[in-house]
């Protein structure tokens, strides 16, 4: 079980809006780029041959002496495609344990919601670059779409973020929101994340181990790169980690500066936030401040 029954409550009790109109299939709460049937007022138009003569509005006739049509908002679901790094290095410090916990959450509010919530994986199995897994529009879906994060394996293959991006973006026929749960330890995250500026806005999940944000070496180490299996010797000192500190720093912000340019949100989630051990008894807080950073963030712009 990846979300306990208090945590699915308090998801319950919330709701993602977008700020923007979306384009959709099917009825939902959301502003909509199309005019539709609510009871919400939008604009004005002229009167063509063949529109319902019950729009007309008569008293704008009996001033101006022209024919106008009343249209009103329509309100449709909002796409929610909620994308998991399954790369190697999400394998280390717990991430692809917050990783799943996190997508689950963000699952659950928006099948709460009655949103159209569509779960991919990156990369793919074999030579694809995207792994596509279900979709549901309600809460009738949760147990499978649980069940297909609970399962998810990490990669065993390459750790390339773009070409799976690229083919998400360019497939995205529904306007709405796109979740990207990863670490960015890829080489071409950079470029993954200026693909994701045409994918209609969403936000950027960046999961990172308390050990990669605070790491506490000494002596003369071999550190192995997690992707490739690379091996770097190092020698470290009090200049060594005040280095790293500063890569840190210009990374996350980098990382930040990107993803606000394609349009995306950006919150950093330390893996430990999200520990199934800090849920003992009524102790939610560390789940809750995961909760509060994805709904402060815009999840769809």
């Amino acid at each position: 079980m990846l979300l306990e029954a208090e945590v699915r409550a308090r998801l319950e009790r919330l709701r993602m809006h977008s700020r923007r109109r979306v384009r959709a299939l099917w009825s939902g709460a959301n502003p909509s780029v199309r005019k539709g049937e609510s009871l919400d007022f939008a604009d004005y138009r002229e009167y063509v041959p063949g529109d319902d003569f019950r729009r007309i509005d008569h008293q704008l006739w009996t001033r101006l002496g022209v024919l106008l049509v009343r249209q009103f908002e329509a309100e449709e679901e909002l796409p929610i495609r909620v994308v998991v790094d399954v790369s190697r290095s999400m394998g280390f410090y717990g991430k692809f344990d917050t990783a799943r916990r996190v997508a689950a959450a963000v699952t659950y509010l928006g099948l709460s919601g009655g949103d159209r919530v569509q779960l991919y994986s990156i990369p793919g199995a074999g030579d694809r670059p995207l792994e596509v897994g279900p979709v549901g529009r309600h809460l009738s879906a949760w147990p499978r779409l649980e069940t297909w994060l609970e399962t998810a394996q990490l990669s065993v293959g390459g750790a390339e973020m773009s070409p799976a991006v690229r083919q998400l973006a360019g497939s995205g026929v529904l306007r709405g929101s796109l979740i990207l749960v990863s670490d960015l330890l890829n080489e071409d995250w950079g470029s993954a994340l200026d693909g994701l500026r045409v994918a209609g806005g969403g936000v950027v999940l960046h999961v990172l181990g308390a050990e990669e944000l605070d790491p506490q070496l000494a002596g003369d180490l071999d550190l192995v790169d997690g992707e490739t299996g690379q091996k770097l010797p190092l020698s470290t000192s009090g200049a060594t980690m005040n280095r790293y500190r500063q890569v840190l720093e210009e990374f996350v912000t980098g990382a930040q500066g990107r993803a606000r340019r394609s349009g995306l949100d950006y919150v950093l989630i330390p893996a430990d936030a999200v520990d199934s051990r800090a849920l003992d008894g009524d102790d939610l807080s560390s789940i809750d401040r995961v909760i509060d950073a994805l709904v402060s963030a815009a999840v769809a712009r």
